[in-house]
């Protein structure tokens, strides 16, 4: 995974300031799964006092303009996540139970995108795929109860 130094440079191939915010909401991402800038601002905060919620939003939101972070929806609660672009895509699974989400970096689909050309004439630029369903946590805990 990036560091410091590979973010720097990233910012600055994307044509943006190198700021501390900036390389701290990488620094939170860069091996988690999406999250809501409530939560990217409540890692911060314990260590910078001066940061506010703004600032982490206005961060986050100039990162997925500059397609350094992907901005998603994938729960019912309505609350945009972030998540650092570590391929061209990552798919997803949502815990029905907790709205726990679990990056898959695999794709299920590999060739999907050649059929599409070759079968369809269709040219693929992105998919996405979500999957809904229990975490093991969600599923101990129903067990429990019956």
């Amino acid at each position: 995974m990036p560091n410091q130094n590979e973010f720097e440079n990233l910012l600055t191939n994307r044509n943006l300031k190198r700021t501390k915010t900036r390389i701290l909401v990488l620094e939170v991402l860069k091996d988690s799964s999406p999250k809501t800038v409530d939560e990217i601002f409540s890692v911060l905060y314990q260590n910078n006092r001066k940061l506010s919620l703004s600032t982490v939003y206005r961060t986050c939101e100039t990162l997925t303009e500059k397609g350094i972070l992907s901005k998603v929806n994938l729960t019912d609660d309505g609350v945009a996540r972030y998540e650092y672009m570590k391929s061209e895509h990552t798919h997803h699974a949502i815990c029905l139970g907790c709205n726990k989400i679990i990056p898959i970096d695999d794709c299920p689909y590999g060739q999907f995108d050649q059929i599409m050309k070759s079968k369809y004439g269709f040219d693929v630029k992105s998919h996405h795929i979500e999957i809904y369903g229990y975490c093991q946590d969600c599923i101990r805990k129903r067990e429990k109860k019956e």
